[in-house]
């Protein structure tokens, strides 16, 4: 067997979407092959038949980027199936097909001219969908005038991933196929986030604003037979996340984040049409939410309700798995994995779900009676490849917190030899390790590396009072990442002390970026998608004027000084250890002056600094970036480490 290479991640698969036909006999899920030839992804839907086991690739053009169970064995798709139905240069529009699992080819269906990005059907040749407008109803001759200029009126003016969005709503719209008409439900200044439908009845969440972005949003019905918008919650109180229709009523997920600011956890409330009870005072379980890795590329359902009982994902420690709860507030748990669960559907009996671990990725699981593998599209890959299974273990921090740790050994460990040692944190900061296949440690580890990793301070699924770091960026959990250098470095001898490097991005990148100012122990850094200033970030990034001021419990007004002392940048005068930067050119989370802000005072101190940017990437480079770009990523921080911890030649 051969060890992980940087190019695997061109071989790896991924799946989801996962979802039940009506009657529970089919399970229709989108498979994702990278396409190293062109560069980009091919989408195709494959179906899995509960009763014949038969697990069936229905399409083979990689065209097929959505699905949609319209009957028990009918699936609407959206896709580009011809030359005609690719839309032309500022034209909107959306082509649906059908397609039978009776066989055959796909059928045209109809086409909405919008940019729609979800589409449920309704019954009777309706549909609900959720629309990306411009709320100045520009012509397409009009964004042909205006395509040299961005007018910008409100914040965020841009969207990671989006482009720029000043100006842009996802409206909430009713279709009719018969008709060929589009009917708009909401106005022009609501944002639509979440969207369900059952039995005549749209329930979804939406927030109103004008200049700036609020953090409230509001819960709606609409009435598809009298044309009527109930409220359930006015904008004002929650940040309502995730929805579900039961059987009776309304199960939602929401937190008034007046306790732990804009990133608390979220409660689980229930509406009976009359009150609305709180069913789960939540302090310890990340909904919704999973381990991390840079082998996740769709996600699917997290939040889903069968008769009165709702069903729906969490991350407890760094262990996900899904929960029941029923409208008295009695919770189950229903699966329980090491690892993540990216997605799942169910029938309130069975449940289908993709899971990843240490050594397996992706792969499609059914859980009954007994749990089977549907489908494991990377099955051959890993087959052919040694992993290093990550060693995990738990300790107590300095102040007593108990923490989980993990190692990776060096691909070919040898115990007589010493190794360099990485160590490797998360973005977020309330987000986890776990133990879950992570591309980026495993080539690292076959290229000679001990890796090592853990969950500070400010990671997410060990309770509030845990993830809390607002106002405290760089103190406790810099702490613990050094305690646990230390604490690695004894319990591990065959990791060269002097020979450590860091790597990191996004809030790792900020840890990174933290660690060059503030200690020289490391001989190397690898700084990703970064943050260096937090009183610049605030006026460019996406998230500066909610997620910046939330976090440093200040702005440029009221606190300059706090917010300039958690930069890294105000320390950069004190680096000294070789870095580099990776940063996409269209990331707007962290945007691109963060990274070269830091750069440039590496050059103006003298300090051996590389910077790489990419192309039409954003913040998701490392996950869902073009496969030949990241393939470049992984081979520009092996080249760095390899040059400053092993002493090859540049």
């Amino acid at each position: 067997m051969t060890g992980i290479k940087i190019e695997d991640i061109q071989k790896i698969r991924y799946c989801g979407n996962l979802q039940f036909s009506k009657d529970g006999k089919h399970i229709a899920y989108t498979l994702v092959i990278p396409d190293k030839k062109e560069n980009n992804y091919g989408y195709d839907i494959c179906v899995y038949n509960t009763k014949t086991k038969e697990n069936k690739r229905l399409t083979y053009d990689g065209k097929n980027f959505f699905h949609v169970w319209e009957d028990d064995t009918t699936l609407l798709i959206a896709a580009e199936k011809s030359k005609k139905d690719k839309a032309e240069p500022f034209e909107e529009k959306t082509v649906y097909y059908r397609l039978s699992l009776d066989g055959g080819e796909a059928v045209p269906a109809f086409t909405i001219s919008a940019n729609v990005n979800q589409i449920i059907p309704a019954g009777d040749g309706k549909y609900v969908c959720r629309i990306l407008t411009d709320w100045n109803g520009l012509t397409k001759e009009q964004r042909k005038q205006e395509r040299d200029y961005h007018v910008l009126e409100e914040v965020p003016f841009w969207g990671n991933g989006r482009g720029f969005v000043s100006g842009k709503r996802n409206g909430l719209y009713l279709f009719d196929e018969k008709t060929q008409v589009l009917t708009k439900i909401t106005n022009k200044y609501t944002n639509v986030a979440a969207v369900t439908y059952q039995d005549g009845k749209i329930l979804y969440t939406a927030r109103r604003y004008k200049d700036m972005i609020t953090m409230y949003n509001g819960l709606f019905v609409y009435d598809m037979v009298t044309g009527t918008t109930t409220t359930i919650l006015r904008q004002g109180k929650y940040a309502i996340r995730q929805i579900a229709f039961g059987k009776e009523g309304i199960f939602f997920s929401a937190t008034d984040m007046k306790k732990w600011g804009n990133n608390e956890l979220d409660d689980i409330f229930y509406y009976d049409g009359k009150t609305i009870e709180k069913l789960l005072d939540n302090e310890s379980l990340a909904i919704g939410d999973a381990p991390m890795a840079d082998t996740f590329f769709l996600s699917g359902k997290s939040f889903i309700a069968k008769n009165e009982k709702l069903y729906f994902i969490a991350m407890k420690r760094s262990q996900n798995a899904i929960y029941q709860i029923d409208t008295k507030g009695k919770m189950q748990l229903k699966v329980s994995f090491n690892g993540s669960i990216n997605g799942f559907d169910t029938d309130g009996r069975t449940f289908a779900y993709v899971e990843n671990d240490a050594s397996h990725v992706n792969r499609v699981m059914l859980k009954g009676k007994q749990e089977e593998i549907i489908a494991d599209w990377n099955a051959d890959l890993f087959a052919d490849t040694a992993t290093s299974i990550p060693e995990s273990f738990q300790y107590h921090n300095q102040n007593g917190d108990l923490m989980d740790g993990w190692v990776i050994k060096p691909a070919d460990f040898d115990e007589k030899k010493k190794y360099p040692g990485i160590l490797e944190i998360h973005g977020g900061p309330r987000a986890a390790y776990g133990d879950i296949y992570y591309h980026e440690m495993q080539v690292l580890s076959a290229q000679g590396y001990f890796v090592f990793f853990t969950n500070p301070r400010g990671s997410e699924g060990y309770g509030e009072a845990f993830a809390d770091i607002r106002g405290k960026y760089g103190t406790v959990d810099y702490e613990d990442l050094m305690y646990f250098t230390d604490l690695i470095l004894e319990k591990y001898p065959n990791i060269d002390k002097d020979h450590l490097g860091a790597c990191g991005g996004s809030y790792g990148g900020f840890m990174c970026n933290w660690i060059e100012g503030h200690t020289d122990r490391f001989k190397a850094i690898c700084s990703q998608r970064s943050i260096s200033n937090w009183v610049a970030d605030f006026g460019a990034s996406e998230i500066g004027v909610t997620f910046d001021a939330n976090e440093m419990q200040a702005t440029p007004w009221r606190d300059t000084k706090k917010m300039w002392d958690a930069s890294p940048l105000k320390y950069a005068d004190q680096a000294k250890t070789p870095i580099l930067f990776i940063h996409s050119l269209q990331d707007y989370n962290c945007p691109i002056d963060q990274g070269v802000e830091m750069f440039t005072a590496m050059k103006y101190f003298h300090v051996p600094s590389r910077m790489v940017l990419f192309e039409g990437e954003n913040h998701s480079l490392s996950r869902s970036g073009k496969p030949q770009h990241r393939v470049r990523r992984l081979q520009e921080i092996v080249r760095w480490f390899d040059i400053y911890l092993k002493g090859k030649k540049k």
